[in-house]
């Protein structure tokens, strides 16, 4: 018999979130095109314009383009892209076919940083243009010309237009992900405190480079140094958030950051019905480490585990340390047989350690021959839970230990 593979990319989604995607998308090729057909001619200072924000926004790309990286390789679901500071501008000041050529070529400069997959990227894009353009029908309908005049009515103005983006980009993103989470909180859906404070500052920027702009063609370049600012900070902000879910000693996950990956792998896993796995490791006697040479030489066992779990795991296995000496693997897209074939490579990983450490009295010693038992439960994602999994995988460990430690068991 051969096997079906599971559809991937957009057709893997369920079908109301297929829809929405397909259905926004049409809604913003429907709005270009009447954009694009109702507005005026660019004037020669248009073009000087839209050159400020497009070489202004190549060099923020650009100079954080590591940063920007970083970034979305620490967040797994959406992301606050600070690129809006340069679209907002070319809505408010340029003719919309030079505002939406602008932002396309910001767009086409970021997919290399972004490393999603292209329906991701094409629906990220359109969750962009289109409360881009709706800001753009604002600035239209009230005859808004901050080149010539500016007061009061002008900034109401404007504060709409950016309150108008802000709220079109949140609800196509709040919307996408309802209708492809299943059972999805309120924070999934409408974003963190933090997530929606960066949002609306982006946008406040972008309100401040029209401003600029209007009234000094180059000020978009005085933008980029405090744009890549902004970056870092919230670089640095998540790499905190990060700190709260990492373990000091092995540079793994820790349960609370472990549980968190998994808990978003297991949604994939159940819309698209595949398999998957579970393997819990305990150290065997690693007391008599501790006991016989010291704790730091235990940390450093302790480290060498967390080296080995690296280098024997796959891309994609979450793998975290539960505190003590138990690990935990969860291995996606595997059954008990590819399962225990990773639990043996991992076994015979730290079999081979070598440790370089110290002892009580500060001299160096080489722990070797260290042993781990480890316990394996796999299951079809849609017809498990983790917690069952977990206790599984425990009664499996216990099991090897029982009969004789260094073994791998995996649970019927």
């Amino acid at each position: 018999m051969t096997a079906v593979k599971p559809p991937t990319g957009l057709w893997s989604l369920p079908r109301p979130a297929i829809a929405y995607i397909l259905v926004f998308e049409l809604l913003t090729a429907v709005a270009l095109a009447a954009a694009l057909l109702a507005d005026r001619q660019a004037a020669a200072a248009d073009w000087r314009r839209c050159g400020a924000l497009v070489l202004a926004g190549a060099a923020h790309l650009w100079l954080s383009r590591r940063t920007e990286e970083a970034r979305r390789d620490n967040r797994g679901g959406p992301h606050v892209d600070t690129s809006v500071v340069w679209i907002l501008p070319a809505m408010v000041l340029l003719p919309a076919w030079m505002a939406v050529l602008s932002m396309l070529l910001l767009r086409v400069q970021l997919y290399p940083v972004a490393r999603r997959p292209l329906y991701r990227f094409t629906f990220g894009t359109a969750g962009i243009l289109l409360p881009a353009l709706a800001s753009l029908a604002v600035v239209r309908v009230s005859g808004l010309d901050v080149l010539h005049r500016f007061s009061l009515g002008e900034f109401l103005v404007l504060l709409t237009a950016a309150a108008v983006y802000f709220a079109l980009n949140a609800a196509a993103i709040a919307g996408v992900i309802a209708l492809s989470t299943p059972h999805p909180t309120r924070t999934q859906v409408t974003g963190t405190r933090r997530d929606n404070a960066m949002a609306a500052l982006t946008v406040s920027l972008g309100v401040l480079v029209a401003l600029a702009v209007a009234h000094a063609w180059v000020a978009p370049l005085l933008v980029v140094p405090l744009l890549c600012a902004l970056d870092w900070g919230a670089l640095q902000m998540e790499n905190l958030r990060g700190d709260s879910r990492t373990d000091d000693k092995t540079d793994l996950l820790n349960s609370r950051g472990w549980h968190e990956q998994v808990d978003r792998e297991l949604v994939r896993a159940r819309r698209r019905g595949t398999p998957v796995a579970v393997a819990v490791l305990d150290l065997d006697h690693f007391k008599q480490v501790n006991d016989t040479w010291g704790h730091p030489a235990g940390d450093a066992v302790l480290r060498a585990v967390g080296a080995v779990l690296h280098e024997t795991t796959r891309q994609g296995d979450i793998v975290g340390r539960f505190g003590g000496e138990e690990f935990v693997l969860l291995l996606p897209d595997t059954d008990a047989a590819q399962a225990a074939h990773v639990a043996e490579r991992v076994r015979r990983g730290v079999a081979a350690m070598h440790v370089p450490a110290k002892d009580k009295r500060g001299n160096p010693v080489t722990i070797t021959a260290r042993t781990t038992s480890i316990g394996v439960a796999a299951a079809p994602a849609p017809t498990t839970t983790l917690e069952a999994l977990l206790r599984q995988a425990d009664a499996a460990v216990y099991e090897a230990k029982s009969t004789g430690r260094n073994r791998i068991r995996v649970a019927p």
